[in-house]
C-alpha cells in the first residue's frame, strides 16, 4: 500500500545554515558546486530541483504549492494579496532573472527543502522575469505566462505570516 503525505508550502524560508548542510549540497550564489565555504563566498542549499524525481518505495509526498518566484533572497507570490493590478507589455521592464526550477512539475519522495534564487511553483524553466515600470524590483516583478502578464510581489515573515513588503511607485 502507498504511503501519502500532503504537505502545503508557501516556499520555506531560508533556515539551514551551512553547518547544517553536506557538501554536495552547497553552491554559491551564482550556482558553481563546491565542497568548501570560503571566507568570501556566500553559501546556500541547492534547488529542490538537484534532489527530487528520486522516488523511493511507495512514498509519495504531495505538495500544494502556491504560486511564487524566488529572485535574490526573495521569495514573490502572485495572487495572496487580492486584486493587484494587471501590467501591460509595455509596462515590463528590464529582465531582473529566470526560472531555473519549476517546483510543480517534480515528484517528491521527502518534504523539499528550503526554495533558492531561480525556484519557482508554476513558472516553467527560462521564464524571463522582469521588473515593472513605476517599482522598484525589490517589491514587485512580473511574468509573462499563458499569453498574460503575472504580477509577483515581494514578501517577508511576520509573526509567522507572509506579508507583502509594503512599496509605492517610484517616481
Amino acid at each position: 500500500m502507498k504511503r501519502l503525505s500532503i504537505v502545503v508550502l508557501a516556499g520555506l524560508p531560508l533556515l539551514l545554515t551551512v553547518a547544517c548542510a553536506s557538501p554536495s549540497q552547497l553552491v554559491d550564489l551564482a550556482g558553481a558546486p563546491s565542497s568548501t565555504a570560503g571566507p568570501t563566498h556566500r553559501w546556500a542549499p541547492t534547488s529542490a530541483c538537484a534532489n527530487t524525481n528520486r522516488v523511493h518505495g511507495n512514498e509519495v509526498v504531495m505538495v500544494d504549492w502556491i504560486d511564487f518566484v524566488q529572485l535574490s533572497g526573495t521569495q514573490y507570490i502572485a495572487g495572496l494579496d487580492g486584486q493587484v493590478p494587471p501590467v501591460t507589455s509595455a509596462q515590463l521592464g528590464a529582465v531582473v532573472g529566470r526560472v531555473r526550477c519549476q517546483l510543480s512539475a517534480l515528484k517528491f519522495s521527502e518534504t523539499p527543502g528550503p526554495n533558492v534564487d531561480g525556484d519557482a511553483a508554476f513558472l516553467p524553466v527560462g521564464t524571463e522575469v522582469h521588473a515593472v515600470d513605476g517599482f522598484e524590483p525589490s517589491c514587485r516583478v512580473a511574468a509573462r505566462i499563458d499569453g498574460a502578464n503575472r504580477v509577483y510581489l515581494a514578501h517577508h515573515d511576520v509573526g509567522g505570516y507572509s506579508k507583502a513588503v509594503p512599496c509605492g511607485k517610484t517616481p
